[in-house]
């Protein structure tokens, strides 16, 4: 069996702490070395497993979750640092942003589905990407077909984000569940996998789409950009696009 994912549950409510830590234990490729009853417990079990992964509340006594992942960054220079995913019921986007920018890969608000849990913390110890595209080995031209989607539209292969545009399709093909949390999910996992930050990502890929939006003059374009997106003039966002075009190359696999 392949090596436990060692993992730390943060949570200052007891009964939450044992649902984790239960939720976690019936997955053999889990284990629980920790648990903390508040931020300052939990930055010292930190030091001390160095696990792979830590569910940290957001609020808790002496130190809330985004004094422990703060803390953790200065003090664990050249040491191995772990993944976070948030589980907390304070879900502001204000707060998930702070989050976010502050070292968490991922956030899960209360109460949680144990199975999208487990599936989340396997997740964080390897690469969604490669993952996604291996459970797409039945349909081997996803690849070819995602990259000849987004040239028919317009989308330019020199632009940073055009990389981005493309992983971020692939995750919502093969998981609908991503396009729920784009900012929360698969802005982090992509920055993760390209060396950069959820929030250059959601830039470059805006850019993206605004580079191609710009062509809707040129004939060329503008009949598959309508295909896809009907002929209304306002541009999608980030998420509309790649939702449409997840769910353009789903229906030409089906």
């Amino acid at each position: 069996m392949a090596e436990s994912i060692r993992v730390i549950v943060a949570d200052d409510n007891d009964i939450t702490r044992q649902m984790i830590v239960d939720c976690l234990s019936d997955d053999e490729q889990i284990k629980v070395v920790g648990q903390a009853a508040d931020g300052k417990e939990a930055i010292a079990l930190i030091k001390l497993y160095e696990p792979d992964v830590v569910l940290l509340d957001l609020v808790m006594p002496i130190a809330d979750g985004i004094g422990v992942m703060e803390t953790v960054s200065e003090e664990m220079e050249g040491l191995k640092r772990p993944q976070y995913i948030i589980v907390s019921a304070a879900g502001s986007e204000e707060m998930v942003n702070h989050a976010l920018k502050t070292g968490a890969a991922y956030f899960i608000m209360k109460p949680f589905d144990g199975e999208a849990l487990i599936k989340r913390v396997k997740r964080m110890c390897n690469d969604p990407i490669t993952i996604a595209q291996e459970q797409l080995n039945a349909t081997p031209d996803v690849d070819q077909m995602v990259v000849s989607l987004l040239r028919d539209i317009g989308v330019s292969v020199r632009m940073i984000g055009y990389k981005y545009l493309k992983s971020a399709i692939i995750l919502a093909i093969s998981d609908s569940d991503s396009l729920t949390s784009v900012t929360k999910y698969i802005y982090p996992v992509i920055a993760s996998k390209h060396g950069s930050s959820p929030n250059n990502v959601e830039r470059n890929i805006r850019y993206a789409i605004e580079s191609a939006w710009n062509k809707r003059k040129n004939d060329k374009y503008v009949a598959a950009q309508n295909e896809l997106f009907g002929s209304k003039d306002k541009k999608p966002t980030n998420s509309e696009f790649i939702n449409f075009c997840a769910e353009k190359i789903l229906y030409r696999n089906k």
